[in-house]
């Protein structure tokens, strides 16, 4: 099993495949699995964006009732 990345090492990684999609030398088969790749990485890390954003207005919640 592939071992899970943190969101900026998502975005590295999706970063990294737009670069080489720019490649014009590079075949169609490799620019598929390129574009797939870095779609599956930003979709990563979209996830673990929102799930960020759950736990801050969590957060938020727990210290306006508190107040």
């Amino acid at each position: 099993m592939e071992q899970a990345l943190n969101f900026e090492e998502y975005l590295e990684c999706a970063t990294q495949a737009l670069e080489k999609l720019g490649d014009e030398n590079i075949s169609l088969n490799e620019s598929l699995e390129l574009y797939k790749k870095g779609m599956e990485n930003l979709q990563k890390a979209q996830k673990l964006l929102e799930t960020a954003q759950v736990q801050c207005e969590t957060i938020k919640m727990q210290y306006t009732k508190e107040s």
